[in-house]
């Protein structure tokens, strides 16, 4: 007979973003925006934040494509934040 595994009941946290006025057609303003979702508004700290957490970011088709680019151009910076990795 088939187990299923039922997870725990909890409420999901979630975090409505305020309004982040810049345009996202160009990899520049992927770099302030991402910095104003997690830096500012998440208030995330830039140094230690990022070393142990994996944050999942989606969007559409353009959005994975601008963070992908964000991520190849800084590919050879230490910090983990700066980085995207």
């Amino acid at each position: 007979m088939l187990v299923v595994n039922i997870l725990p009941y909890r409420r999901t946290e979630y975090i409505t973003l305020g309004p982040i006025f810049n345009s996202k057609a160009f990899i520049n303003s992927n770099y302030c925006i991402i910095e104003n979702i997690f830096l500012d508004q998440l208030q995330y700290n830039r140094e230690t934040a990022f070393n142990d957490w994996l944050f999942l970011v989606y969007g559409d088709q353009k959005t994975i494509k601008l963070i992908q680019s964000c991520k190849e151009e800084r590919v050879e910076v230490e910090c983990a934040y700066d980085s995207h990795k």
